[in-house]
């Protein structure tokens, strides 16, 4: 600006004195509104990259967070999804336990006979072994060879007593057998188990005899041990092996083999109390 150099301090001056005038003109005037327009557009590209590394960081950090209250989140619904299914399942239990519960108690037990209930406790471990425990025993008068029942029939018979706990052998196990008669004709047979809790059978059954698949077969009380009229099995199919002159009958059982937690003893009527 000058020819001769200026000192430090009159270079501020006069630079102060046109940024001043410059102030003075564009609020009068407004004479450098486009040169702050052209300006600003010429510097929006150096602001946008310069504050890129903000954004994306600000970016970066709210996915994260969102992230991870997310899988919180997901595992809160997973947690209670799986609650809310247990509960589910034990209300689906107790549904049928009380089903179970009010057909015994609406059950009216055989003539001459007093029905206990019991509850089973545990089954055998012997998966050959058709026996469940029951948590009645000797001090509750429980003995030995009283038939036990449900709802839907005959389970099979007290075979062992101790004081607190008695050991019934179903019925299906394979040594097991009970006389029965065929509501549909009267007729009398023998059924048998299998060691199955859905399969029994007529054994040594004369060719001729009047046995249909759909018959309900009760016991008799020829025996002396079971009562008569309690719903045993229903036949299923008959056949005749070969080289035999006797047929076989196929039996489904009614009684809820191992499906149900509690039973009836039967107390026979000529047990002195």
């Amino acid at each position: 600006m000058f020819v001769r150099e200026t000192g430090l301090s009159v270079r501020f001056g006069v630079y102060l004195l046109l940024g001043l005038a410059l102030l003075l003109i564009d609020a009068r005037y407004t004479a450098l509104s486009g040169l702050r327009a052209a300006l600003g557009a010429g510097l929006h590209p150096l602001r946008a990259a310069l504050s890129s590394p903000a954004d994306w960081m600000r970016q970066v950090s709210g996915f994260l967070v969102t992230h991870g209250e997310l899988k919180q989140s997901n595992l809160r619904l997973t947690l209670e999804h799986n609650r809310l299914i247990a509960l589910q399942q034990d209300r689906s239990a107790l549904a049928a336990e009380n089903a179970h519960l009010r057909a015994l108690l609406g059950l009216r037990a055989p003539a001459g006979a007093k029905p206990i209930p019991a509850e089973i406790l545990q089954s055998s471990a012997d998966p050959f072994s058709r026996k469940v425990i029951l948590d009645r025993g000797g001090n509750q008068g429980i003995q030995a060879g009283w038939p036990v029942m449900d709802a839907q029939g005959l389970i099979g018979q007290v075979t062992h007593v101790s004081p607190l706990s008695a050991e019934v052998t179903l019925l299906t196990a394979k040594e097991q057998s009970a006389p029965v008669m065929n509501q549909r004709n009267g007729l009398r047979v023998v059924v048998s188990g299998l060691g199955s809790d859905s399969l029994m059978e007529v054994r040594f059954l004369d060719m001729h005899a009047d046995l249909k698949p759909g018959d309900m077969l009760h016991t008799s009380g020829l025996d002396g041990l079971y009562p008569a009229g309690i719903p045993v099995a229903r036949v299923l199919r008959t056949e005749t092996p070969r080289n035999t002159p006797f047929a076989r009958a196929w039996c489904a059982p009614l009684a809820g083999m191992g499906q149900y937690r509690h039973v009836l003893v039967l107390k026979p009527g000529f047990v002195k109390p």
